[in-house]
């Protein structure tokens, strides 16, 4: 079967008409044949949506891949290479990737290589790249061809296996845990220069993947240290200097930046021509009169970008324990919603379930609890409500067994209430003044672990009766932000203020119009909360009083752009929902302590020595930020100060009731928790910063947005005439062009060229940024718009050291 009779069994409208076929677009609702498809020259499929749907989405819509598409004869052009269903352009490979190899997985790296040696030959060269905690992520494997060329192959980690094929984005450095405590790292362009500059006994390191995917890899390890570049002595080199110049320029704090260029190298030479040039001087010398010329190099100031638009980051599912980490990969993929869906609600659960038996000290007289308020920012119909229902199974379930208990004790105690009035009344009848009267039964007490009620009035016998604290659950939080309105005169209020009280877990009183008691004193309320919330609820929460009460600034939020839904029959793993199930009951077994009164009170978590130092890293740093903000944004920073610590207790809590074997102490949060919590903060305040701004953006901010939203589900690449065809507000190419020039001048995206077109004339794409977050590491959605990529997956760890060195 040929590609093209491949794709046309797929479709069965097709037409034939001229020289090839028109079908509607499974990609899209089509009404109409927009949907082309011809045969190429070498026998491929070729297949355009003149709706704007690219290749993969078609492909992924007909049960097909990529390389469907191709001739299944080894005989594609020596230039093309398709690496992930990525069709690439490389003018060093000329070894196709066939389809055989792109859906083959290996159970070892050094399978992989023995399988790509068996194809062709024993290789000249293999580089491995590494994590920055050491472990292996990819492989870059070379062979020396007899005319001189070269032939590159990557190997990733892809899951549980290896592929061949490049690794995930973004890509780490070559050498990445050295660079870790070097001041001075020198870059060059490929692994074999690195290497000669390494030799030497100097610190050097370079991106993956060729000269011509700087932009993808993360250069976030780099930042504040001095970068010497020593570009390759042709124009390739001098443009690969300058793209990682331009992606140094991007990084907080600034690194510094030169460029070397070395002397006397050859044309098309680099850095290890350089060495080995010189190999009869002795390796000391050669280093002392590197570093001389790198000292005498001048830094070059790139400018950095006016404005930044602010892009969602992936939620950084490494800081969450396991098997919370777990559980939100896995619902993510089956829902096929964003991380953050998962992970924001779970955070609130797990807090409410530590709630007041618990808090973390930071210092004498500084005392946090695991009170936590999520909100998930999104219209209806983004998968918000499946993701919430995954989250709260099983916290419902135990709420089920917990009432039905009740339920049968109420039985029991009414039964024993009749028995007791009845001797009750034979006891007053008797008058039986030496005899004590009937005792009389206690009331059974419903276990409460969430509400959904949202006025504080209503709320408060449930704390009274449930000292451990409560979630407020709602699938929709506008009816808690209402209610501050509603039931106080349209001011917000008593309630307003008794929820500022409940987010420090401090005490409350409330005076009810009914019931008994008519005053509720609660001495320690823990209410964490979580939900979703329209855009427009939100905005109107950030624009009154509420906001100028820190109210809303106490919400941590998560609005991720909008995607397009697909089928899918993925479903999450029943032992992921067991594991989860088994966490909340182990929280549950959190028992408070009791002051010297005999009143029941948190435990003091302390701080070990390490995960002190972190803290006031963190907190002298935040404060430098908060420092440089005003209104909304700097309210909300005065209350993520302290949600870092929350977050770190939460974490803590979570990897005791796993049974983590690294948790240093119960008693204490170590480092490990500290930093996730930190992590988790930093996140909280990249995405804060974006939702407030997408609140309050003008006409042309939220035009931007939505195109960079739209080039990122097109895979992150584009050309203005790309652009034109799936977007109908531009009327003509060159407005498209504009636009991503306006892209380009606020710095989310870079110009590539490209081989000219079909009329000669030279093209150009527009390729967006990596984004850097605020915390040093670099993330990017995945090709579906997903937060769950590879990078978010800890990777077993199967390789030792030797293994790796037996390569």
């Amino acid at each position: 079967m040929t590609p093209v009779e491949r794709v046309l069994e797929t479709l069965p409208d097709a037409k034939q008409g001229g020289k090839g076929w028109s079908a509607c677009c499974p990609a899209h609702e089509d009404r109409r044949a927009s949907l082309s498809i011809n045969e190429g020259e070498d026998g491929r499929a070729l297949i355009k949506c003149h709706a704007g749907c690219t290749v993969e989405e078609i492909c992924d819509a007909m049960g097909l891949t990529v390389l469907d598409l191709m001739t299944t004869a080894n005989n594609w052009p020596a230039s093309d290479v398709y690496v992930n269903g990525n069709h690439n352009k490389s003018k060093k490979s000329a070894i196709p990737l066939t389809p055989k190899q792109a859906d083959k997985t290996f159970a070892t790296p050094q399978q992989a290589v023995a399988y790509l040696e068996r194809q062709h030959g024993p290789r000249s060269a293999l580089w491995t790249y590494q994590e920055a905690e050491g472990e292996p992520a990819g492989l870059v494997v070379r062979w020396d061809l007899t005319d001189g060329k070269k032939d590159i192959r990557p190997v990733s980690r892809q899951g549980d296996g290896w592929r061949i094929g490049g690794m995930s984005e973004p890509r780490p450095l070559y050498r990445l845990p050295d660079l870790a405590v070097a001041s001075r790292v020198y870059i060059c362009e490929g692994e074999k220069a690195a290497d000669a500059i390494r030799a030497l006994g100097l610190v050097a390191t370079t991106s993956p993947h060729g000269c011509e995917s700087a932009t993808k890899a993360d250069w976030g390890p780099l930042a504040g240290k001095e970068i010497i570049i020593l570009p390759d002595n042709d124009p390739p080199g001098y443009k690969y200097a300058d793209s990682v110049a331009a992606q140094l320029a991007t990084l907080t704090p600034p690194s510094t930046v030169k460029v070397l260029e070395l002397p006397d190298l050859p044309d098309h030479g680099d850095a290890a021509d350089w060495v080995e040039a010189r190999r009869d001087v002795d390796a000391d010398e050669l280093r002392r009169q590197l570093e001389a010329l790198a000292n005498e190099a001048e830094s070059i100031q790139v400018e950095r970008p006016t404005a930044c638009i602010e892009r969602y980051q992936p939620f950084p599912t490494k800081a969450l324990p396991e098997p919370v980490r777990g559980f939100v990969i896995a619902g993510a993929k089956a829902i096929g919603c964003y991380a953050s869906y998962l992970a924001l609600p779970m955070l609130s659960v797990m807090a409410s379930l530590i709630g007041n038996t618990r808090c973390i000290q930071l210092m004498r007289g500084w005392s946090a609890q695991a009170i936590i308020w999520t909100a998930i920012v999104g219209e209806s119909g983004t998968s918000k409500t499946p993701a919430y229902k995954l989250v709260m199974k099983p916290l419902r379930e135990l709420q089920r067994n917990a009432l039905e208990e009740y339920m049968e004790a109420m039985k029991r105690y009414e039964v024993e209430l009749a028995q007791y009035e009845k001797e009750f009344l034979q006891w007053k009848r008797d008058k039986k003044a030496n005899t004590l009267p009937p005792e009389k039964p206690e009331a059974p007490r419903a276990i409460r672990y969430f509400v959904s009620d949202t006025t504080v009035e209503a709320l408060s016998p449930l704390l009274l009766e449930n000292p451990r604290g409560l979630l407020l659950a709602c699938d929709e939080l506008a009816g808690w932000i209402g209610s501050f309105d509603r039931y106080s005169g349209g001011k917000g209020g008593t309630d307003a203020s008794h929820w500022l009280s409940l987010h420090n877990g401090e005490s409350i009183v409330v005076d009810r119009k009914t019931g008994t008691p008519r005053t509720i004193y609660i001495p320690q309320a823990s209410v964490s909360i979580t939900g979703g919330i329209q855009p427009s609820i939100l905005h109107r929460a950030l624009g009154s009083e509420h906001r100028e009460s820190g109210l809303a600034a106490r919400l941590l939020l998560s609005c991720p752009p909008r995607k397009q839904k697909r089928w899918t029959e993925a479903d999450i793993d029943p032992e992921e929902e067991a594991k989860i199930a088994r966490l909340i009951e182990r929280l549950l077994d959190l028992k408070p302590t009791t002051d010297d009164a005999g009143r029941p009170c948190p435990q003091v978590v302390k701080l070990t020595p390490e995960a002190k130092a972190a803290w006031i890293e963190y907190y002298n740093q935040h404060a430098e930020e908060q420092n440089d903000l005003s209104g909304d944004l700097s309210a909300a920073w005065s209350k993520l100060e302290e949600y870092a610590a929350r977050l770190a207790l939460v974490v803590h809590c979570a990897r005791w009731a796993a049974d983590d074997p690294t948790l240093e102490s119960p008693d204490a949060v170590d480092l490990a928790s500290m930093k996730a919590g930190i992590e988790l903060a930093q996140w909280f305040k990249a995405e804060t910063r974006r939702v407030y701004a997408l609140l309050s953006e003008s006409d042309n901010d939220r035009d931007q947005r939505r195109l960079i939203e739209w080039i990122e589900r097109r895979g992150e690449s584009v050309t203005p005439t790309e652009v034109r065809r799936g977007n109908r507000r531009f009327q003509t190419t060159p407005d498209a062009e504009a636009a991503l020039a306006e892209l380009v001048k606020a710095g989310v995206g870079i110009w590539e060229p490209t081989p000219p077109g079909r009329r000669g004339q030279p093209t150009r794409r527009f390729v967006l940024s990596t984004v850097s977050t605020v915390y040093g590491n670099t993330l990017k959605p995945d090709e579906n718009g997903n937060t769950v990529d590879v990078d978010s997956v800890d990777t077993p760890k199967t390789q030792s050291d030797a293994d790796w060195g037996e390569l």
